[in-house]
This record gives C-alpha cells, sequence and structure tokens, in this order.
C-alpha cells in the first residue's frame, strides 16, 4: 500500500543576531523582503524547513 505525501517548504531569513527576520515561501521572495528591510545579500543566512504530511 503506497501512501501519498505532501512537502511543505518554509523558508526563514536569519540575521547576525540568530533572529529570525523573515519567513516566506521561497528564497526569491526571502531576498525580496529583506531588500525591503535593507539587508543586503550575503548579510543573512536562509534557514529551510521541510515538513511531510500524509495526503489523503
Amino acid at each position: 500500500m503506497t501512501t501519498t505525501i505532501k512537502v511543505v517548504k518554509k523558508y526563514y531569513a536569519i540575521d547576525y543576531d540568530r533572529r529570525i527576520v523573515a519567513e516566506a515561501d521561497s528564497e526569491e521572495e526571502i531576498d525580496r523582503i529583506m531588500e525591503k528591510k535593507g539587508y543586503h545579500k550575503g548579510t543573512y543566512d536562509i534557514l529551510v524547513s521541510i515538513k511531510y504530511v500524509e495526503s489523503q
């Protein structure tokens, strides 16, 4: 018997103080949000959270 799963990815931008400063559904969206907040690429890290959910 096979089970269908759905992969849910969340992207988080983390600043040098290790605080989560943005959350989005794609890396490109994180980059846009961080640019609006005044951060430059390379001044923050991106953490990807992957969750598997059983589909029914």
